[in-house]
């Protein structure tokens, strides 16, 4: 059994604010072939994903806030904005799932975002997201 607290949620927002990217990430899975790809990600206010997406049809993904607060946009493919929603802590919505070809971006608003990620592996670095042509 593995537990996950206070403690190295604390540690990983510290690896965040010394990240240029203002973001940390833990993975929980014990390799890049797991079928079930699951990592904790700290974010920091400020802290952005610019859009992108997942061009294979096992790239969906999935996010659960925990703390704070996500924005986060999806796409049309001539770059116009088709939704905009507020993820997490005092919203409707805390958690989402994008299918692949969603073009998206994740900004964290609040002073700081923990999140959980689930997805589907393997993950393959080389493949793990396209940006759009805009």
């Amino acid at each position: 059994m593995r537990t996950f607290g206070s403690e190295k949620f604390e540690n990983l927002f510290q690896e965040a604010a010394l990240s240029p990217r203002k973001r940390a990430h833990s993975n929980l899975h014990l390799s890049f072939d797991d079928k079930v790809q699951r990592l904790y990600i700290a974010m920091l206010k400020g802290s952005y994903v610019e859009p992108h997406y997942h061009e294979f049809p096992h790239q969906w993904e999935m996010f659960f806030v925990f703390q704070g607060v996500i924005h986060l946009r999806l796409y049309n493919s001539d770059c116009s904005i088709k939704e905009s929603i507020l993820i997490g802590e005092g919203h409707e919505v805390q958690s989402m799932e994008l299918q692949p070809n969603d073009i998206h971006s994740v900004e964290c608003i609040s002073e700081r975002v923990l999140m959980l990620e689930i997805k589907e592996g393997p993950f393959k670095p080389e493949f793990a997201k396209a940006l759009p042509k805009w």
